[in-house]
C-alpha cells in the first residue's frame, strides 16, 4: 500500500462502539481484520490520499450523542501518519448503485481537475439527475465485465435517483 494512493475497500464492516478490538472489516476470504489490527498498520497507510470503505455502513458509530456518531471503523484509518482522507457509507447500500457510484466517482476524479469532495459531489449529481443508468454503463462495460452484470440484468429498472443510492456516501478528513 506504500506506493498508492488510493486504498479501495468494498466489504462488510461493523463498528461496534466501547469494545475495543470488536469493530472490524472482513477480509475477501472471510476473516476479520479487528480496529486494533487496522491500527497497527498505521505505517502501511502514510502515502494515502483516500482510503474508501464503500460497504454498508463504515461510517456510522454509536449512539453517544457526543460527536463520534459518524466515525465508526473509518476513523482508523484518519489521523497523523495516516491517511488524508475517507470516504465511508451512513447506511446499508445497494450493490449496484455503489458499483454505479464508484465508477462515476473514479471516472470523474481521474479525468477532471477536481477535489475528492467534488468528485464525490459530481458522482452522486450524477445519479441523482439519472445522467447514467445501469443499463448504459452495462453497455459501456459489455457483458462480460464490471460486477454490475451479475447483480442486475439489463431488463432490471432501478430508480438510482432515490437517495438511497447515493446519499450514504460521506468524506471525511481532507477533502482536496
Amino acid at each position: 500500500m506504500r506506493h498508492y494512493q488510493i486504498l479501495h475497500i468494498a466489504t462488510h464492516a461493523e463498528f461496534i462502539p466501547h469494545i475495543d478490538g470488536e469493530s472490524y472489516i472482513l477480509s475477501g476470504i472471510g476473516e476479520s481484520l479487528t480496529t486494533s489490527e487496522i491500527s497497527l498498520l498505521d505505517s502501511q497507510f502514510r502515502n494515502l490520499h483516500l482510503v474508501v470503505l464503500s460497504a454498508c455502513q463504515t461510517a456510522l458509530g454509536g449512539k453517544a450523542l457526543d460527536g463520534t456518531e459518524i466515525a465508526g471503523v473509518s476513523s482508523y484509518f484518519l489521523g497523523k501518519g495516516k491517511a488524508d482522507a475517507v470516504m465511508a457509507t451512513l447506511w446499508q447500500v445497494d450493490d449496484a448503485g455503489t458499483s454505479l457510484l464508484m465508477q462515476r466517482f473514479y471516472d470523474i476524479l481521474a479525468t477532471e481537475r477536481v477535489t475528492k469532495a467534488e468528485a464525490l459531489q459530481q458522482a452522486q449529481l450524477s445519479l441523482l439527475y439519472g445522467e447514467e443508468t445501469i443499463d448504459e454503463r452495462l453497455m459501456k462495460l459489455g457483458s462480460t465485465r464490471g460486477g454490475l452484470v451479475s447483480i442486475y440484468s439489463s431488463d432490471t429498472e432501478v430508480d438510482l435517483k432515490h437517495p438511497y443510492y447515493w446519499a450514504p456516501f460521506i468524506l471525511i478528513g481532507n477533502s482536496l
